[in-house]
């Protein structure tokens, strides 16, 4: 009697545990399935050498310093921060100017200075590793402490 129970417990066990597992699927697995690529889409073009201003990205956040409106500024925090994303086309001619994180504000008043700083200067553009300009988008920090 003990070794038909144990032979049915086996058997039963066996069962319970001979069950195929689902893979894991990993998530970019999930989304590839979802939206396949259309290969006849070059990938975006990788930018070697970014979009400089000219005398350097130092120069321009100086100049951004130079052009700031400090009495817009005086009642905000005393240590600011945000980041600057310029688009600059082949040709070296500034497309967009915006901001991005931090106060309202100091947003704006970065934003009007990079402006006024980029007004009628030709960058140095963006090439790619084949040497060709391209179209970049430049991100660039910018602090300002109000002391």
């Amino acid at each position: 009697m003990k070794k038909i129970i144990l032979l049915i417990l086996m058997f039963m066990f066996g069962i319970g545990f001979a069950q195929k597992v689902k893979k894991e699927e990993k998530v970019k697995d999930k989304y590839e399935s979802r939206q396949p690529q259309d290969m006849s889409v070059p990938p975006p073009p990788t930018v070697a050498f970014p979009a400089q201003y000219p005398g350097g990205n130092k120069a321009f956040i100086e100049n951004i310093r130079k052009n700031i409106n400090k009495d817009a500024l005086k009642s905000l925090d005393k240590v600011m921060s945000t980041k600057i994303i310029v688009k600059v086309n082949p040709e070296g001619n500034v497309l967009n100017v915006s901001t991005y994180g931090g106060n309202e504000v100091f947003k704006t008043e970065v934003k009007k200075a990079a402006e006024k700083a980029t007004d009628k200067i030709k960058w140095e553009a963006g090439k790619n590793n084949r040497g060709e300009k391209v179209t970049d988008i430049v991100n660039i920090p910018f602090k300002y402490s109000n002391t």
